[in-house]
């Protein structure tokens, strides 16, 4: 598998699949770039695809930089400028939205359209935001999630997991789940907490309003992270945001409806392709 060296030595592990115009995929808290195997597969045959696997996760390294979200976003833009990829599409699942949410405005013009998969502009809940990770989730609730993780990571992903997958799903293929937790199990438990109070004070309700971009907003109907609520504010406050509902997915609608899910995609990149790359090679 290619590894991308980052500023600080880091390598950042990605796949790599396909021929046309670049398609970017970045993957949530905990995950790697294997959760993107099928979708990547499918693309790839009208997209040059780049799953990446973000620092910290299972098969990339750590480095030297803070585990932050504002760090995930200067990788991401360093990758960008390194393979020089322009006219590209990029997919955000969950913390990988926020990710590409803070490195938009750096990528630029190299980025045609933003997809953000079932997440919230901020996670904690309060008295003026009640969108964020469903059951109320607070500031308060921080400091014991982070104990939780760096105890007992296994443990901890074992009570996550279930939660990523709509019920109806769980019971459908419970192998899916089982397989999504034995991956998330492999990523670093300080490294995650380190993540997760990162991904804890961000905001991204007012930065939405700035990104420009064309961005498909893709909600999982039966998810059990973000309510409707969360979604629904991301498109209406991008300025070139569209929103679409799976029925039936929960919090990972791209393994749970894969082929509505790619059918959105493609619809999202005909609509918003670049007149200049209509034709020649890099046309999806």
């Amino acid at each position: 598998m290619p590894q991308h060296v980052l500023p600080d030595g880091a390598t950042m592990s990605y796949a790599e699949a396909g021929a046309g115009a670049p398609f970017v995929l970045v993957h949530g808290w905990a995950a790697n770039g294997a959760f993107f195997s099928d979708l990547s597969a499918q693309l790839a045959t009208t997209h040059r695809v780049y799953a990446l696997t973000l620092r910290g996760h299972a098969g990339s390294g750590n480095g030297a930089s803070p585990l932050t979200i504002e760090t995930l976003a200067d990788d991401i833009v360093h990758f960008f400028e390194a393979l020089d990829l322009k006219g590209a599409y990029a997919l955000g699942w969950s913390m990988g939205a926020m990710a590409l949410w803070a490195a938009s405005p750096r990528i630029g013009a190299r980025l045609s359209g933003l997809i953000v998969e079932d997440m919230s502009p901020r996670l904690i809940n309060d008295e003026s935001w009640e969108h964020g990770i469903s059951s109320g989730y607070g500031a308060h609730d921080i400091a014991n999630t982070v104990s939780e993780i760096e105890a007992d990571w296994p443990s901890y992903v074992s009570r996550f997991a279930p939660r990523m997958f709509a019920a109806s799903m769980r019971a459908a293929c419970p192998e899916l789940e089982a397989w999504a937790a034995g991956q998330m199990a492999q990523a670093d438990a300080h490294a995650m907490a380190s993540y997760w109070r990162s991904m804890a004070s961000q905001d991204f309700r007012a930065a939405l309003a700035r990104i420009t971009t064309p961005m498909l907003v893709i909600h999982g109907g039966d998810s059990q992270v973000y309510d409707d609520g969360a979604t629904e504010f991301i498109a209406r406050t991008a300025p070139n945001a569209t929103r679409v509902v799976i029925k039936g997915a929960g919090h990972v609608p791209h393994l749970e409806a894969p082929d509505d899910f790619l059918n959105h995609i493609e619809a999202f990149v005909r609509e918003t392709r670049r007149p200049e790359l209509r034709s020649g090679g890099a046309t999806p």
